[in-house]
């Protein structure tokens, strides 16, 4: 998805949702009186010739899987930092909030392998863990925003929408709620 482009210098928050393969991230203006859209992204994690689903990919090669689950992960960081750098575009960062669901699973890749709902637990946790990486590697405060957090804001996503246009989806909306987080804790420019 195409961006819009932002004023050099401006301040910026940045919401993410992650999805298998890919994230959803939507910069606010950090104006605390008056927050405003920024940007959106759509972002692809990983590349040609990787698996979305590398857990579920490692089943046909268990003795390979801790391989393949680290060349997603160090892939899924590369694009994020990549894609995070052409967001920011020049204006201060304040931070990433990456929108995170609850579920556990093993450390383990061979433990995860054995139940599929961990892999599923696990390949979400690569995604929202690599976008969380990638800010903390470009200098960015990065955090997990638990979805169940989330202040439901009505009115500001709303009206966030209205001016970002379609699509305008649940990802979108809760990336403009994990972004208005950073907002709230008073974080300030460096």
């Amino acid at each position: 998805m195409a961006a819009v482009a932002g004023m050099p210098g401006e301040a910026i928050a940045l919401g993410a949702v992650t999805r298998t393969g890919l994230a959803v991230i939507i910069a606010i203006r950090a104006d605390p009186t008056a927050p405003s859209f920024a940007g959106r992204w759509e972002i692809t994690l990983v590349p040609d010739g990787l698996p979305d689903q590398p857990y579920h990919a490692a089943t046909a090669a268990p003795g390979d899987a801790a391989r393949l689950v680290g060349e997603v992960e160090q892939a899924v960081e590369r694009s994020a930092v990549a894609a995070m750098t052409g967001a920011a575009a020049g204006r201060a960062v304040l931070g990433i909030a990456v929108v995170a669901k609850p579920v556990s699973a093993p450390s383990d890749v061979a433990a995860v392998l054995r139940s599929h709902a961990w892999m599923h637990a696990a390949e979400g946790a690569l995604y929202r863990e690599g976008v969380l990486a990638a800010g903390r590697q470009l200098g960015w405060h990065a955090r997990a925003v638990d979805a169940t957090t989330l202040r439901a804001e009505d009115d500001f996503v709303a009206a966030i929408g209205a001016t970002a246009g379609r699509p305008w989806r649940r990802a979108e909306k809760d990336a403009v709620r994990a972004a208005l987080t950073l907002l709230r804790t008073g974080l300030t420019q460096a």
